[in-house]
């Protein structure tokens, strides 16, 4: 359970940091558009009729500097939100803390923000978020609204706890800060006497490895251990910077070019594909910003390809170039050259060019590979698998049209962990059939029972806690076909103790939409006086109505579930041949009340007036009881005469139920 919820702590971390840097996708868009605006402006001597060109590449560097403070709000607004804490007052420390620290490490005026990603830019709100976190509870003045305006009072309760955060978040820096230079300065392989393709691979390693974290990696690694090495040559007249331009990173960091397409080729979801087609001219000119915060950031599908691919390209490219004596020109290729060009105009012969291709096919190849493993765990499918594997249901079912995708990536992402440790625990061991009698009390007989799942939590048997989330991930339809199968074996042993009574089956309107879960229910419980409960809902889909008149025809009972909760209408009454009808414990739970009492008596006598059985469910004291009966229910379900029980109970209960009512009126 520990391991669980370190998990899960683990995981709500990654989630917030995807939920802020997805939420700046935009801005990293515009920055793509002007970064792309201004190289076109360059490339082709444009002259803007509002703006000289000049200005416009100022006013582009101005706002890639916004680059190293826009996370650092989004973060601490999320972290703020996730932790339960002012978000305001997070971002205030946060930005306040980051402009300090921007000024403590290059102390002038006016001040120059960085361009690109620091460590501050994502390490200060995490730290300043949790501090004001911790020290809320012990520095807040504790200060009562009590005049309506609870928002001011909560802010100016942190009055004391910003400023002890901020020199709380800046000693905590300082300290961490002094400790990276020390290590720095000892383990810079950069001082190291080692070949320059090494230093070239150590380099990639280290950027990838801050890219991935969220950090600009160009940005970073040239601040702690410098350029140098990008301006000595390689070959004659190719720099290592030119070669990791031209055949390293092909279309920017993590060969964005590759990234895009194996994302294009793999991605089934519609707004996914809609931000690569639209990163798709930036990353032709080598801004990949937007997908790799998109899809690469904290992704540990994706981390092995994005770190080491690189790798494989600088060792492919450099044996290569050997082999076929591949001679370069003193052309300078900028970063921003589109692939084939650079190599062209760098070497003047297809060999490069051929090159660039070979690489970039075998990043698409094996970026592919990882792509499909990422969106597959994402896939409700993967969980549709693993519970049929749990509980033995067949892999014929196959309703990948009912499998909802989630909206968003936070509910993506949370609830696949949460699905996950629903199936990791369920299995054919844990779950049960319990049968809760449906009473006849004109008759005094128990022939009807609902088949309700139980589940057993180490010796405990509870509800089906889990139903809510199974639902949720469209998987209701694999619960209901077990439930089914569960009920058919159950029937052999009602008969082999004599009893032959009518069960009824919950199906979930996932399950009514389902055509092959409609085929499976029907051949699974084919001849069986089976009566199916649905809740209205399932009306509305027009195949799901389909899959019920297919059930009525087959000579199973129909009953409306809920009925008084939520979507409730007499034209299903009348519309459709219902047999059974019942009343929701809302409403019986204010059956004492004079507008409860009319409407339960309205409805009952109505149901009877056009020949449907009513079933009032929830039922459990003497005096609801009283009133149903004076009104003509036709049945009673409820904890007043018992819950529900194991097969061999509901048995006993139905014939001692009998055999005491019996007894009773001979009396």
């Amino acid at each position: 359970m520990q391991r669980i919820i370190q998990n899960k702590k683990i995981l709500l971390f990654l989630i917030t940091l995807q939920e802020a840097f997805i939420a700046i996708i935009p801005f990293f868009i515009l920055t793509g558009i002007l970064t792309l605006l201004n190289i076109l402006i360059q490339y082709f001597h444009i002259k803007l009729f509002f703006i000289s060109p000049e200005h416009f590449s100022l006013f582009t560097k101005t706002i890639q500097s916004y680059t190293s403070i826009i996370p650092t709000i989004s973060i601490a607004y999320f972290f703020a939100k996730r932790i339960k804490i002012s978000e305001i007052m997070a971002i205030l420390l946060s930005v306040t803390t980051f402009i300090t620290i921007v000024f403590y490490e290059h102390p002038a005026f006016p001040l120059e923000l960085p361009y690109g990603f620091t460590a501050a830019t994502v390490t200060n709100p995490i730290i300043a978020t949790i501090f004001l976190k911790y020290l809320y509870p012990v520095f807040s003045l504790d200060i009562k609204a009590n005049d309506g305006k609870h928002y001011a009072y909560r802010l100016f309760n942190y009055l004391f706890v910003f400023f002890i955060a901020y020199f709380a978040t800046m000693i905590t820096y300082i300290a961490i800060d002094f400790v990276m230079d020390y290590l720095i300065d000892e383990l810079n392989p950069f001082n190291l006497d080692l070949p320059g393709i090494v230093l070239l691979v150590i380099r990639n390693l280290l950027v990838q490895i801050f890219w991935f974290f969220g950090m600009h990696g160009e940005h970073m690694v040239n601040a702690l251990f410098g350029k140098e090495l990008l301006f000595k040559e390689m070959f004659p007249n190719l720099t290592y910077g030119e070669f990791q331009r031209i055949f390293v990173n092909i279309g920017g960091a993590g060969i964005g070019l590759a990234i895009l397409i194996s994302l294009l080729i793999t991605a089934k979801d519609k707004t996914i594909k809609k931000i690569a087609l639209i990163s798709s001219p930036f990353t032709i000119f080598n801004i990949d910003n937007i997908l790799i915060f998109l899809v690469i950031v904290f992704n540990r599908f994706l981390l092995i390809p994005f770190i080491l691919l690189p790798i494989m390209n600088i060792l492919i490219a450099y044996i290569s170039i050997k082999i076929f004596n591949i001679h370069f020109t003193k052309y300078y290729v900028v970063w921003s050259m589109p692939v084939f060009f650079d190599a062209y105009l760098k070497s003047h012969c297809i060999t490069a060019m051929i090159l660039q291709m070979f690489l970039l096919a075998l990043d698409v190849f094996i970026y592919t590979h990882f792509m499909k493993k990422f969106f597959s765990s994402q896939s409700i499918l993967t969980h549709a698998s693993a519970l049929e594997h749990n509980l033995e249901i067949e892999t014929e079912l196959r309703a990948k049209e009912d499998i909802k995708a989630f909206q968003a990536n936070q509910e993506l992402i949370d609830a696949n962990f949460k699905i996950r440790e629903v199936i990791d625990n369920l299995n054919k061991e844990k779950l049960f059939i319990y049968y809760q009698p449906k009473v006849d009390i004109k008759n005094n007989k128990v022939e009807k029972f609902e088949a309700l799942i139980r589940y057993n939590d180490n010796g405990k048997i509870k509800g089906p806690y889990f139903l809510d989330i199974i639902e949720k991930a469209g998987l209701a339809p694999i619960i209901d076909i077990w439930v089914c199968k569960q009920v058919k074996k159950d029937i052999e042993k009602f008969r082999k103790l004599g009893f032959y009574p009518i069960l009824s089956v919950n199906l979930h309107p996932d399950t009514l939409k389902s055509t092959d879960a409609i085929s499976k229910i029907l051949d699974i419980l084919k001849d069986e006086n089976i009566m199916f409960e649905i809740i209205e809902r399932s009306f509305v889909d027009k195949t799901a109505v389909r899959n019920i008149n297919r059930l009525k025809s087959s000579g199973f009972g129909l009953s409306i579930d809920d009925y008084g909760v939520g979507y409730s209408s007499l034209e299903t009454l009348i519309k459709y041949k219902i047999d059974e009808l019942k009343l929701d414990k809302t409403l019986i739970d204010k059956i004492e009340s004079h507008r409860g009492y009319l409407i339960c008596s309205h409805t009952i006598h109505l149901c009877k007036e056009i020949g449907i059985e009513v079933v009032a469910e929830g039922v459990e004291t003497q005096k609801q009881l009283e009133i149903l009966k004076n009104l003509g229910v036709d049945l009673i379900q409820g904890y007043i005469f018992a819950p529900a029980l194991p097969l061999n109970k509901a048995v006993k209960f139905a014939k001692e139920f009998e055999k005491l009512h019996l007894k009773l009126s001979r009396a």
